[in-house]
């Protein structure tokens, strides 16, 4: 019997070893963003994730749980938050450096970058709470829902496409921009990072589509 043949392209896998603060939110976003590329037909790569378990602690705990999850592997990320532990973020980063793990952080914390995949936002916060009600408003949320239960944040992030990454990506890179004329903290490895708002996600997001073959300047 003659078996039809599968016109579906068989990719090797790009598996990028990820440690994250939240295993709601970043989680379910980078699964968003694996499920959106590999339906990308001109991608030369599938993209994977393999997280580093388990989630939660401080900036510099999610950096060693890279490190340990990594050993022997090439591609790793650590995604983290400021969320006012300076100390734990510098070190992060001095971390994340020395062990050569891409960087994803956001200052002041992650929900900055959802709402950048919706809308400007480049006004300074003081605590995380401030973004709360953004985030809400462009993702038509309820004034009560809580941002951080996994059947709310599934709700917005399947709001999400490629073109949204993109709108992110750009917003990310005019917040860098912008920071370039101010004055950059150093951490006690001479690693520069910047007060509020400040992101190295839309980096990342570019690292990730440049290796699965993706050029996210012309989709969307």
């Amino acid at each position: 019997m003659n078996r039809p043949k599968s016109n579906k392209i068989r990719r090797p896998q790009f598996l990028c070893i990820i440690g994250c603060e939240g295993k709601n939110q970043e989680r379910i976003y980078f699964d968003k963003v694996a499920e959106l590329v590999n339906c990308v037909e001109e991608r030369t790569h599938d993209l994977v994730f393999d997280y580093a378990e388990p989630y939660g602690g401080d900036p510099k705990c999610v950096v060693e749980r890279t490190v340990q999850k990594s050993i022997g592997k090439e591609n790793k990320v650590s995604v983290f938050d400021y969320d006012g532990k300076k100390e734990k973020y510098e070190e992060a980063i001095d971390l994340a450096k020395e062990n050569k793990i891409e960087l994803g952080y956001s200052n002041y914390c992650f929900d900055l970058w959802l709402i950048l995949h919706k809308e400007d936002y480049f006004g300074v916060v003081e605590n995380q709470d401030a973004y709360a009600d953004k985030l809400r408003q462009v993702y038509g949320l309820a004034a009560d829902a809580n941002i951080k239960r996994e059947k709310r944040v599934t709700e917005m992030v399947n709001q999400i496409g490629l073109s949204d990454i993109k709108s992110a990506i750009q917003r990310g890179k005019k917040i860098s921009e912008d920071n370039q004329s101010k004055e950059a903290n150093k951490t006690p490895k001479e690693n520069r990072y910047y007060d509020n708002p400040d992101t190295q996600m839309h980096v990342l997001l570019q690292f990730l589509f440049a290796k699965v073959g993706i050029n996210i300047e012309v989709l969307g």
